[in-house]
């Protein structure tokens, strides 16, 4: 198994050394390194590495602004700060950033952030609660607006105007108060960045927003479902049904 790796430092040595570091580890590859954050977020997003060794004090925005903006990602990565500061060490963890290496470090140092890595990479279940773990701090501040991205334009559109959202493989729909637009995304993913006092999770693949739930009803194959507002019908998980009526009907 290779796993990939993006090193993010503003002093070319320290950049040198840690790179140097990694190249000892065979299943390990450096893909890109970076000496601030410009650039990063596109590149991590376009490759997605296993992880990035990232410094925190770096020319523009610092270490931990990059962390959070890097957890935004759809498919986001392990985390490992690296920094000269052991006064950073309590919001580093904060972020539940896999690891954090204090400079000067040594080989044995790296090899044990590198079994930390690879312990939870392979192992779905700890790489998915460690990710989960980075993506729920990072999401402590819901989104104001989602911003779906094509080839012709960009289009804005406001949480306040989300009517609901429906999981479509790789995609969600966003159903809202001027239409549908394809977003890139999961729905699990979304369901982190949205208000949670505005929208409620009513099937697997369906989350739709509180206050346009006007009933309870039958959809096909003589299911629960519920109507909203504008008329549209969503049909409700049976796991989800005791939630949904706690949290809408009582």
């Amino acid at each position: 198994m290779t796993y990939s790796v993006v090193v993010v430092d503003d002093e070319p040595m320290a950049r040198a050394n840690l790179v140097d570091a990694l190249a000892k580890h065979d299943n390990w590859q450096v893909i890109q390194t970076f000496c601030s954050g410009a650039g990063l977020l596109q590149a991590v997003d376009e490759h997605q590495p296993d992880a990035v060794f990232l410094d925190i004090q770096i020319p523009g925005q610092d270490g931990l602004t990059l962390a959070k903006q890097l957890l935004t990602l759809s498919s986001p990565p392990l985390i490992v700060f690296v920094t000269a500061y052991s006064n950073y060490a309590v919001s580093a963890f904060e972020l539940y950033a896999i690891d954090y290496l204090l400079k000067p470090f040594d080989d044995k140092r790296v090899s044990q952030c590198i079994g930390k890595l690879e312990a939870a990479l392979g192992n779905n279940s700890v790489y998915r609660e460690q990710i989960n773990a980075q993506q729920a701090w990072a999401y402590k501040q819901a989104v104001s607006k989602l911003v779906v991205k094509s080839s012709a334009n960009v289009r804005i559109i406001p949480v306040e105007n989300i009517h609901w959202i429906a999981a479509n493989g790789n995609y969600v729909d966003i159903h809202h108060s001027d239409g549908k637009h394809l977003l890139r995304d999961s729905l699990k993913h979304i369901a982190l960045v949205l208000p949670k006092h505005d929208f409620i999770q009513v099937h697997r693949r369906f989350m739709v927003r509180r206050s346009m739930i006007r009933e309870l009803c039958t959809v096909e194959d003589e299911r629960l479902g519920v109507t909203l507002s504008n008329g549209q019908s969503i049909p409700v998980g049976k796991s989800f049904k005791a939630d949904l009526v706690a949290a809408v009907f009582v």
